[in-house]
């Protein structure tokens, strides 16, 4: 393997020779668009006839209110498909600001959530302490990880095969 051409291991690297996202990255994208993932599911439980209690219980999770918080990661998402060769400029822009977006999301989550329990620290349940801990961690990988930084810097040029 030549060291020079790659940084990392070949195989973290796309057919147009760019990194590809690794799993954590891609867990972390999932997570902060579950709210979007909950009503996919919740509308597919609906569809199908089946849910019953069960999905007015799932009903409880969904807060449109968060959605706002998915829009940025929404948009990373949209870039990481159109992540190709010809694609305009669009969404090279923003997967080149794809780590600023994904702390947006971060940010406005915990805003969010702050701002439907009135602004009161104190009214934070066990379950949101949870959440803002692991938007923190997530935060922490996004500014302090090295691969996460090359990953967003790389996009593949235009004109290749």
């Amino acid at each position: 393997m030549n060291g020079d051409k790659f940084k990392y291991d070949y195989i973290r690297y796309n057919h147009y020779l760019v990194l590809r996202p690794n799993v954590l990255l891609k867990l972390i994208l999932c997570f902060l668009c579950k709210d979007v993932f909950l009503i996919l599911v919740i509308g597919a439980s609906a569809f199908k006839g089946g849910g019953g209690g069960s999905l007015s219980d799932l009903m409880d999770l969904v807060r449109p209110i968060f959605f706002l918080a998915n829009i940025p990661t929404l948009a990373v998402l949209y870039a990481w498909s159109a992540r190709r060769p010809n694609a305009p400029s669009l969404p090279r822009s923003i997967w080149k600001n794809g780590r600023s977006l994904i702390l947006l999301s971060l940010a406005l989550y915990v805003f969010l959530l702050l701002f439907e329990r009135g602004w009161s620290i104190s009214s934070l349940s066990t379950v949101d302490w949870c959440a803002v801990a692991i938007n923190i961690i997530i935060a922490g990988y996004i500014l302090l990880s090295n691969l996460v930084r090359d990953i967003f810097s790389q996009f593949p040029e235009p004109g290749l095969k």
